[in-house]
């Protein structure tokens, strides 16, 4: 055993640099301690192959999303820039918008060409229409057409003549009328005609019905050849006057087959539209500006390399994209130019970051991006279809093709969950980055963790740090690492500090960071999340929570407990008691009797039993039973780190030999009697000093712990004063002999070769009890 003296419990303050403030040290623009996570972060991005890629694990505040992307952008500066996409409306089917590939940049570029064509179009359309050669070539077609119509109507007018009738030609229609020597006759005269003579006008009259019934056969004939020829004209002028547009585009766009095709679509498509587009109505016009134009579906023009894209947000449509609508007379209508990208189409050809949970928690996201990693490709369509439950007629657009890196981030918690119940996940992620909550205090790393703290000064704009600043903050690493031998990787909650130090200097006006900064940002950030424990401080002093911290007693010891409420964990004592009897030989856990005890805390009591039967049970049997109870505790309870207190205070009830209570005791121990190191026994030392300063500090007060969790002390400046002044103690102990001295103020006794243990030690008045009850229960001697 060892009591620890107060150059035992400082920070390894001789492995930072020796430097009087932070400004002297170069800052730190890389991440420190994540090695492992950088090389297989780097593996991960090297391999191209399918299903390499990443997810990246590690505790929350480790910086892992920051690294990431940091390490990313030096990588996709190499990389070259991916092609744009494009979506254009398909002719043939505009149920299903045609996707085209052009180099980066060019998708803006056609975009804008598309936009200037449909008004130089629609200008030269106008002026080409509206000339005198125009106008001239026209006419001679329509005088063609209306001479050979004439010419078809003379001769019906001569033949019907000749055969006694006159034809008259209205825009109602045609009429045949009969005549006598020239006249036309009335209906009235025909009646008084004789009936051969009104035979012959009636087969005459069959004969005019026949030649104007021909004629006007004829006519529709030389009608539907003038406008053929009209459209023919118009076609030609037409394409006179926009031909050149379009070759000058397709000689633009020669090196992308897709666009050339594209482009005498649409010069097909304006030839056959030539009527509307005359028209000069406003709706119609904007509806060819649409039909002719070009959805920038990616854009990468303004790219300096391989995309990187965060989606904070991964829900179905903001990964794989949407098809959106607009009401229009009371309906919803879409078209290709309402087709919109997702964040996995912009990162094709680079890298994608997402949060697992974020992921996770959107079900139809996860099993889209595995489509889209299996498949190699990506259909923009909404997720009403993609699970069925939309009966709206909607757009295909043609699939796109993908090439990105996802790298997911997530814990380890999460990681291994996908492991066991998702058959996909390792084939899809087959690296892991693993990120450390912690990295070993040697003198590289003391200088990038000032590095860092320099880097994170200059971003913000507060004042440097002087040299007890940036002792203070390496103990505050040393805290939220849980060692003074690490330096913890949780950078977050490191900047956080830093910030908040600095706010604290620069309201007073200072020109430096100090120590004392520093100290006061750590107790307002604990301050306001430690309610609770001020609460449990407050029911100690007023006795409500029943601790006593000086004196001796029976049976009786202080054990320590840690309460983690999430942003913030601190310690609490707690009375342990045992209380002997006769009867059957054995250990009761109260707390496990009434089913408060977890699986953990069960096995500690089951290694208790074996460690006081293979001591003390060597020469008869255990004829005792001993209850063990923790006062005032009403909730499960677990772990094994209160193992030693509560074999000391077994020891105690069975040898009655009384513990001194204001020592407080933690450590899990093994059959053997060896002391183990346990968690949190920064927070159980503290709360301990808490309680007996709440009480009055005597001098005499202090902790045990065990002998290995020296390293795990970060104690602050109040507790190493009262060390320093001989108020606080801490021993550390490698067995339960050496905490028996210490609690009992004797000799624990050691085994002597014959098997027992020497006169007037602790282990021998225990022994000597249970001889005792043995004999009682017996008959040999009387209670």
């Amino acid at each position: 055993m060892r009591e620890l003296k107060l150059k035992d419990l400082l920070p390894k303050y001789s492995r930072l640099p020796k430097v009087e403030k932070s400004s002297d040290v170069k800052p730190k623009d890389d991440f420190i301690g994540q090695e492992r996570a950088r090389e297989a972060l780097s593996f991960g991005v090297s391999m191209r192959q399918q299903g390499f890629n990443i997810f990246v694990s590690g505790p929350t505040g480790t910086g892992r999303r920051t690294f990431v992307r940091r390490f990313l952008e030096g990588v996709a500066k190499g990389m070259e820039v991916p092609d744009d996409w494009v979506y254009v409306n398909n002719f043939d089917d505009p149920s299903s918008p045609m996707a085209m590939r052009l180099k980066a940049g060019y998708g803006k570029k056609l975009k804008k060409d598309m936009e200037k064509l449909v008004d130089e179009v629609l200008e030269r359309l106008s002026s080409a229409f509206e000339s005198e050669d125009y106008t001239k070539r026209r006419a001679q077609v329509e005088d063609e057409y209306t001479r050979k119509k004439n010419e078809v109507w003379n001769k019906v007018i001569e033949a019907a003549k000749e055969l006694g009738f006159m034809v008259q030609i209205n825009p109602t229609g045609v009429i045949s009328v009969p005549t006598i020597n020239g006249k036309p006759i009335t209906p009235e005269m025909y009646e008084l005609l004789p009936d051969e003579e009104k035979r012959s006008i009636d087969e005459r009259s069959m004969k005019v019905k026949h030649l104007i019934e021909g004629a006007m056969h004829r006519t529709r004939i030389l009608d539907r050849e003038m406008r053929e020829k009209l459209e023919e004209v118009d076609r030609r002028v037409a394409l006179f006057a926009v031909g050149g547009i379009f070759e000058e585009l397709k000689a633009k766009y020669r090196d992308f087959d897709q666009v050339v095709e594209f482009l005498e679509r649409v010069k097909s498509d304006v030839l056959e539209n030539l009527d509307e587009l005359r028209s000069g109505d406003s709706e119609t016009i904007k509806s060819y500006r649409s039909r002719y134009g070009v959805n920038l579906f990616v854009d990468n023009s303004s790219l300096k390399g391989a995309p990187i894209v965060y989606e904070p947000n991964p829900t179905y449509s903001n990964l794989f994209g949407k098809i959106e609508y607009t009401a229009k007379m009371g309906m919803l209508v879409t078209d290709f130019t309402m087709i919109k990208a997702g964040a996995v189409h912009r990162a094709s050809g680079g890298f994608l970051i997402v949060d697992a949970e974020s992921v996770l928690r959107n079900y139809h996201s996860w099993e889209g991006l595995k489509r889209v990693l299996s498949s190699g490709e990506v259909r923009v369509e909404n997720l009403e279809n993609v699970i069925g439950i939309s009966s709206t007629h909607t757009l295909r657009p043609q699939p796109i093709p993908v090439d990105l890196k996802v790298i997911m981030i997530g814990t380890p918690y999460i990681y291994s969950l996908l492991m066991d119940l998702d058959e996909d996940f390792p084939k899809l992620f087959k690296v892991k980055a693993e990120f450390d909550s912690q990295m070993d205090l040697n003198r590289r790393n003391g200088r990038a963790f000032i590095g860092f703290l320099e880097r994170v000064r200059r971003e913000t704009k507060i004042p440097v740090l002087s040299n007890g600043a940036m002792r203070e903050m390496l103990w505050f690493s040393n805290r939220l690492s849980g060692s003074r031998e690490k330096l913890s990787a949780r950078f977050g909650r490191i900047r956080d500090l830093l910030m908040e130090a600095g706010f604290l200097a620069m309201r007073e006006g200072k020109e430096e960071i100090t120590e004392e900064d520093v100290r006061r940002a750590y107790e307002e950030m604990e301050k306001r999340v430690r309610l609770l424990q001020e609460r449990f401080d407050e029911m100690i002093e007023k006795g409500d929570l029943m601790i006593d911290v000086e004196g001796e007693k029976v049976g009786q010891i202080n054990g320590l407990t840690v309460i983690d409420v999430g942003d913030h964990s601190f310690g609490v004592p707690v009375k342990i008691t045992a209380k002997t009897f006769l009867g059957k030989s054995g250990v009761i856990d109260i707390h496990r009797e009434a089913d408060l005890s977890g699986k953990i805390h069960s096995k500690a009591v089951f290694t208790l039993e074996g460690f006081f039967g293979s001591r003390y049970a060597r020469k008869f049997p255990i004829s005792l039973a001993v209850s063990i109870s923790f006062e005032q505790v009403y909730s499960m309870l677990e772990g094994d780190s209160a193992s030693l207190a509560e074999v000391l205070a077994v020891i105690s009830a069975v040898s009655e030999i009384p513990i001194d209570q204001g020592i407080a005791v933690t450590g899990s121990i093994n059959q053997s009697g060896e002391v183990q190191p346990v968690g949190g026994v920064t927070e159980k030392v503290e709360g301990f000093f808490r309680a007996c300063k709440t009480k009055g500090l005597n001098g005499k007060q202090g902790v045990i712990i065990p002998k290995a969790n020296v390293p795990n002390l970060v104690l602050k400046k109040e507790i190493l004063e009262a060390v320093e002044k001989g108020l606080f103690h801490i021993w550390t102990v490698r067995n339960v002999d050496e905490a028996i001295e210490i609690v009992m103020k004797r000799k624990a006794g050691k085994l002597t070769k014959r098997g027992y243990y020497p006169k007037g030690t602790v282990n021998r008045m225990v022994c000597d009890k249970l001889k005792e009850a043995k004999e009682i229960l017996e008959g040999k001697k009387k209670k």
